[in-house]
């Protein structure tokens, strides 16, 4: 598996990152939340974020996204494997592994002593995806939204 960097203003990955996004939260993002991510995401490339296609027999089966941080107590640097995603025909092809040890392979020469996956929460494929890669579940990640919670009481009320 290579890993090739996308470039900031490449309209498929635009097109494939809408496409993960509807996967993982049941709808697309608006156009405008979209853009906004995106300029986000390539803020950093190639610094302390990367941006990846996966490239295997010189095709592109889908992508990732990584960060690289120094930890804040003992300063050794901390890999994050934020997205990974293999197109839906290219599944069930052990793609998905490859990718993940790519990645892994890329934070780890970069110094990484812990490397950690995001799994957004009721995503159970992607959780026994990671654990079969080795990863094990060491935290539980909170978000507060008020607004979803204000969101919610209203729904109540009626």
């Amino acid at each position: 598996m290579k890993l090739e960097h996308v470039d900031p203003g490449d309209k498929k990955f635009r097109d494939w990152m809408r496409h993960y996004r509807k996967e993982i939260n049941g709808e697309a993002p608006p156009d405008d939340w979209l853009d906004q991510y995106l300029g986000v995401l390539f803020k950093d490339q190639g610094k302390t974020r990367h941006i990846w296609w996966a490239v295997d027999q010189a095709r592109k089966v889908g992508f990732a996204v990584a960060t690289l941080q120094r930890g804040m107590v003992d300063g050794r640097s901390q890999g994050m494997v934020a997205e990974v995603f293999i197109y839906p025909e290219y599944r069930r092809e052990g793609l998905g592994r490859r990718l993940s040890e790519a990645v892994i392979e890329f934070l780890r020469a970069q110094g990484a002593g812990e490397i950690y996956a995001a799994v957004v929460a009721g995503n159970v494929r992607g959780l026994r995806f990671w654990e079969a890669c080795g990863f094990q579940i060491a935290r539980y990640s909170m978000v507060y939204r008020p607004e979803a919670r204000q969101e919610e009481e209203e729904e109540e009320e009626l």
